[in-house]
């Protein structure tokens, strides 16, 4: 402090001496602005920061398609560029691997197991591959010749016993299968779900024994059980599909201990709502370009931290979010 702003303090303590109330209210007044601005709340979804480039060095990106994060944040983008590949991040988008898959894949989706094996799948080539850590093959599984589950397009692993669940929109089913990839259960269309037909295009475990489902043609999140019982579900408005099964699928869903998001590339829209299907946010990222010149929601994915990932393909980067909402059935919408 100078010495004008000391002689103005020392002042006013002066002209306060014995009016103890009144020089109360008046630094309570004084001080008020300057505690009301360092209390302003964060925004609900609060920008962090990005990572990622175009290119065709190590650690840059093509085309990438599907990502997911591990258990300790490492992240892991199926990249269909020429060649196809995995890269693997850390949580702060440093390069640890990148190896090459099969060429001419089509891999929509992507997993990680407690071991961190890694699992794609190739919706062109109705399989799952699995990779070792290391990124060495190790195993594919085959669903062509399957009857009811022949073109899986989502996978999704429970973080408590390593099963798979896998999503079939071709043939609405829903299978449960180990970690070894023997099929363990089959479930077609839920009970009590009444839509003429049902597309599970996106699968994900959630919480207190559920699973999460997005149903794409009738634009809507629902929410399952292990067994795939019918549990409740809400709108989003998924851009519908196309019979081209090599056309991307640029659907997102992620949920966390307590949200669930969904994305709809095409739209460029991101949906937040709490694990009950409340609504608590809805962002439209063709209005905001402080976060990429064709800023768009490819896919989502949280962190161990509850970091909230989106894939923004047409900028070839992925941007950090942290999500500033009670979990609570308040309903909080905006952009």
């Amino acid at each position: 402090m100078n010495g004008k702003g000391m002689a103005r303090h020392r002042g006013r303590s002066v002209a306060c001496a014995g009016l103890g109330v009144f020089c109360g209210l008046a630094i309570a007044s004084c001080s008020a602005p300057q505690h009301a601005a360092q209390s302003v709340p964060p925004p609900p979804l609060q920008y962090l920061g990005e990572w990622g480039n175009a290119g065709t060095e190590p650690g840059q990106l093509r085309d990438p398609q599907s990502f997911n994060s591990d258990r300790v944040g490492n992240v892991y983008i199926a990249d269909d560029g020429n060649p196809t590949q995995i890269e693997k991040f850390d949580s702060m988008g440093h390069p640890l691997l990148a190896f090459d898959v099969a060429a001419n894949e089509n891999n929509w989706d992507i997993a990680i197991d407690s071991g961190q094996a890694i699992f794609t799948v190739d919706v062109r080539r109705a399989q799952i591959q699995i990779f070792s850590p290391e990124g060495e093959p190790f195993r594919t599984l085959s669903f062509r010749y399957r009857s009811s589950l022949n073109h899986p397009a989502s996978i999704a692993i429970d973080p408590d016993d390593d099963d798979i669940y896998l999503a079939d929109f071709e043939t609405a089913h829903i299978a449960r299968m180990n970690a070894r990839g023997r099929i363990l259960q089959v479930w077609g269309q839920p009970a009590g779900l009444s839509v003429r037909r049902w597309t599970p295009c996106r699968i994900r475990v959630g919480g207190k024994g559920n699973l999460y489902v997005a149903d794409v043609d009738n634009q809507r999140i629902e929410k399952l059980s292990f067994d795939v019982a019918y549990v409740s579900s809400w709108d989003f408005p998924f851009t519908s599909l196309t019979p081209k099964r090599d056309v991307p699928k640029a659907y997102g869903l992620a949920v966390s201990r307590n949200f669930v998001v969904a994305t709809d590339e095409t739209k460029r829209l991101l949906e937040i709502w709490s694990s009950d299907g409340t609504p608590k946010l809805t962002v439209d990222f063709s209005e905001h370009p402080e976060w990429g010149q064709n800023a768009s929601p490819t896919d989502v994915a949280f962190t161990p931290k509850g970091e909230l990932l989106v894939l923004d393909r047409a900028d070839a980067h992925v941007l950090r979010f942290r999500i500033n909402m009670p979990d609570t059935k308040s309903n909080s919408q905006g952009n």
